[in-house]
């Protein structure tokens, strides 16, 4: 049976840019803020060594993420005092798995659910294919990841008699992930070859513009992407992912993300 050369196994990360933004964001007809962040590719490969002609076909080589924090937090007060306050909270240390919506596969881009196949995705090899006369073959495979969010600039107080406005004036977001670039051999077992952390925050603080009483951004505390460059052999040491690498009983990242949030409100601006 081939073999994977740990010596010709590959990872390189690359980024668009070095900050995090935020910035005004219409959706459907609600005036909000897109909480955005640079794209982070990750290009990576293996050697595949056996004999020449061997066939190679259902070999899988990709990435498998997990988000293990997912700070979202966000306040809003009225115009005054009286108008009061909301505080808005989703956050979490649930240990998730970062997969395609719906996606019953380990991997980031599931192969079946709609995610990147291929070289720059989760590359399986075709049934048919077969070492070359060298005896050796790269596979490649990659990762495309740009986390983002968006909150509406107001609510309404649903505590305070007339349903006043409450305007955004700070907000943090933090995620947290754990990238790991894994072979499945035709057998079914898993090779964990490499491993990276990195992560995005968002953390602003707004104002309404005089002139025209809309949100604006204000000062921004922390904007930031957080990539580890130093990139590790094998497996994650943390505690908090051993044996849970591959573990499909994870909850999917998306809907926890997506899940209603924890809405707080006072009749005061007591919460700021």
């Amino acid at each position: 049976m081939a073999t994977i050369d740990a010596s010709g196994v590959t990872l390189h990360i690359h980024t668009t840019g070095s900050e995090t933004t935020v910035m005004p964001y219409i959706i459907k007809g609600i005036k909000g803020f897109l909480f955005d962040s640079p794209r982070i590719t990750v290009e990576a490969s293996m050697r595949l060594t056996g004999m020449a002609g061997e066939n190679v076909g259902g070999w899988i080589l990709g990435f498998i993420q997990l988000k293990y924090v997912g700070t979202a937090r966000r306040h809003y007060r009225g115009a005054t005092v009286r108008d009061g306050s909301v505080m808005v909270t989703s956050s979490n240390k649930t240990l998730c798995r970062d997969t395609d919506d719906h996606s019953t596969e380990v991997w980031y881009d599931s192969i079946y659910s709609g995610g990147i196949t291929g070289p720059k995705g989760t590359n399986k090899l075709a049934a048919t294919t077969v070492l070359p006369q060298t005896g050796s073959m790269i596979v490649h495979a990659g990762l495309i990841d740009q986390p983002s969010r968006w909150w509406p600039a107001t609510m309404l107080n649903t505590l305070v008699p007339g349903l006043p406005a409450n305007y955004l004036n700070y907000a943090v977001i933090e995620l947290l992930f754990c990238a790991m670039l894994v072979a499945q051999d035709p057998a079914g077992t898993f090779h964990m070859l490499k491993h990276f952390y990195w992560n995005v925050i968002w953390e602003q603080k707004f104002k309404r513009d005089s002139v025209t009483g809309n949100v604006v951004v204000d000062k921004a505390i922390r904007l930031q992407q957080n990539v580890q460059r130093s990139v590790h052999n094998g497996n994650p040491r943390d505690p908090k992912f051993s044996g849970k690498e591959y573990d499909l009983t994870l909850p999917q990242s998306n809907a926890v993300s997506n899940a209603p949030p924890r809405a707080v409100y006072a009749r005061d601006w007591s919460q700021s």
